[in-house]
């Protein structure tokens, strides 16, 4: 299997934008789209060219791929900039995170139309399997860019052609998300129905399984339950995938490389030879790594989340010993996070002020790095991420190869589960689509049984954010469930800086299993009480959509504004 998707080819002319840079203008001396695209390679260089942008929008530490759950409860990032500034509710429609995410969408859109036109003017010279590839990846490209700006942008312009003068550029409207959520089922379904015979497994590349797996998501994120559930069904009867065995592994390079692994449906892959290597050891690495940022780390609100063994909150188990709160934990807790006494890069981790040194793999003691006696710059809540980190990288770790699983067949057995349960039918299939997740052989939580709808509703909310911690689905389910403006109005935090376990403030839960905390009587660190890291503010009549970005309105002021913008 060749170990990425090297993007190739020219880099496509057409740039969409809703605004006056409708063309980019190229030199005499290289091909333009007229000249191009006009055999089997060069169209080939052109369809690679339209995965570019699938990772596109990241902010300084704020990555699509690995960190975009640190817009919501259950990761935080230290000088996180725009994440922490989203959080706190504080940007205004000049920010310009907000355009580059606009643009670098509609640039993978203006690709994919213009890719869509070559491969029609060409098709005669293409062999007809390579035609339905082409199409068959391009189509789902199209409706990726398109729903990832409707969930963020609500109506959006929608264009399904090259845009071809300024004064086109400058005319367009937008369209109402719901037509073009109609228009994104239906590229999804044009994929799958091109992909269906395809034997291409190339990591990242797109398959038949991904366009119905995303279909699935695009349902599942607008509230789409009769269609969520039908399209993640035909993912399910397929028997194309299946849960792996092992979470503790799932996310290691040698699973996410191997031909064997079941459960990924579509990966984007890192290599350096290819520009696209990632700083994700950087950012995760504990302070002990030389170079080690410590940045994207996980937060007490999500640890508090994972269940006992038997099933039940940490309220509510009569398993859960105060003294020891990382055992008898649901075992996704430790397979996902570096925690208190672990050891961890040769050293037993803590970041406690009390304590300036550690134990080596040796037993002997030396000097904590990751002690905030050492450095205040550890980590704000007490944990590391673990999964997805790869020691190997500890000597280039803004060279990081590891790929990242963009949808896995977990989140469509979720999708499929949650659905049923919305639209009221908790049958044999609904439990079996959330059972095949708890039972991974290194999982093993106990078994669901049919309960009612309100019951069932907390109990598949609650395995998608264990499942799926920080796989950047968290704020989107936020947004959908409207429950951003309940948990992003309340504080984000981390472990004490100091303090016995014992000592550490009670937790309850709400009837959707996130926790709630007494923060109005803590005392600001040092103390036993939780480290409060952010105050959010969530504007509900603002802020489930982000603004159309300045420089479009001002160029073409009939795309109108999100309300409270």
């Amino acid at each position: 299997m060749k170990k990425n998707l090297i993007y190739i080819g020219l880099i496509v002319l057409l740039l969409v934008t809703g605004c006056d840079k409708a063309l980019e203008r190229y030199p005499l001396d290289v091909p333009s789209a007229e000249t191009f695209y006009t055999n089997e390679t060069e169209i080939q260089g052109g369809v690679n060219a339209c995965y570019s942008f699938v990772v596109a929008g990241g902010n300084g530490y704020l990555v699509p791929e690995y960190s975009w759950d640190a817009l919501s409860d259950v990761v935080f990032i230290r000088g996180g900039g725009f994440a922490q500034n989203i959080l706190q509710s504080v940007l205004d429609f000049k920010e310009g995170h907000f355009r580059s995410l606009w643009l670098s969408m509609y640039q993978g859109i203006a690709r994919c139309n213009l890719m869509l036109e070559k491969i029609d003017a060409n098709k005669d010279k293409i062999t007809a399997d390579k035609v339905k590839q082409f199409q068959g990846e391009v189509y789902f490209l199209r409706a990726y860019y398109y729903l990832r700006l409707t969930n963020m942008f609500g109506d959006v312009v929608y264009l399904d052609k090259p845009v071809t003068s300024v004064a086109d550029g400058k005319a367009v409207t937008r369209t109402a998300k719901a037509d073009v959520l109609k228009k994104i089922y239906a590229d999804f379904d044009k994929s799958a129905e091109l992909l269906a015979a395809s034997t291409i497994k190339t990591l990242g590349r797109v398959t038949w399984g991904a366009a119905m797996s995303y279909k699935a998501r695009a349902a599942i994120q607008n509230n789409d339950w009769t269609i969520a559930a039908a399209a993640a069904k035909v993912v399910i009867d397929s028997k194309k995938y299946a849960i792996m065995p092992s979470y503790a592994t799932l996310f290691t390079e040698a699973v996410l490389n191997s031909a064997a692994n079941t459960e990924q449906i579509l990966t984007q892959n890192h290599l350096v030879t290819a520009n696209n290597a990632t700083s994700f050891a950087q950012f995760t690495s504990p302070r002990s790594v030389s170079g080690g940022y410590t940045t994207i780390v996980p937060t007490q609100n999500m640890l508090d989340s994972y269940l006992c063994t038997d099933g039940l909150d940490i309220s509510k188990s009569p398993s859960y010993d105060k003294t020891k709160p990382y055992d008898k934990r649901d075992p996704r807790m430790k397979y996902s996070f570096v925690l208190p006494g672990d050891l961890w890069n040769g050293f037993i981790y803590d970041t406690r002020k009390d304590k300036p040194n550690t134990l080596n793999a040796a037993g002997a003691s030396v000097k904590n790095l990751d002690s905030y006696n050492t450095t205040e710059f550890t980590s704000f809540t007490g944990y590391l991420v673990r999964k997805y980190y790869d020691f190997k990288y500890m000597a280039k770790l803004t060279q990081c190869e590891n790929p990242f699983m963009l949808c896995r067949y977990a989140e469509v057995l979720l999708t499929y589960a949650e659905a049923k349960i919305e639209l009221n039918q908790i049958d044999a299939d609904c439990l079996a689509a959330i059972n095949q997740v708890r039972g991974r052989a290194d999982v093993n939580m106990p078994t669901v049984a049919a309960l009612s709808q309100a019951e069932m509703r907390r109990i598949v909310r609650t395995e998608r954010k264990v499942e799926l911690w920080n796989e950047n689905l968290r704020y989107q389910d936020l947004l959908r469930w409207k429950r951003a403006e309940v948990l992003l109005t309340k504080p984000i935090l981390g472990r004490p800086v100091l303090g016995e376990y014992s000592s550490y403030p009670a937790v309850t839960f709400d009837e959707y299993g996130d926790p709630v905390y007494n923060t109005a009587s803590y005392v600001p660190h040092p103390s036993t009480d939780y480290r409060i890291l952010i105050l959010t503010n969530f504007n509900k009549s603002r802020d489930y959509l982000w603004p159309i970005p300045e420089t479009e309105l001002s160029l073409n002021p009939g795309l109108g504004q999100n309300p409270g913008w």
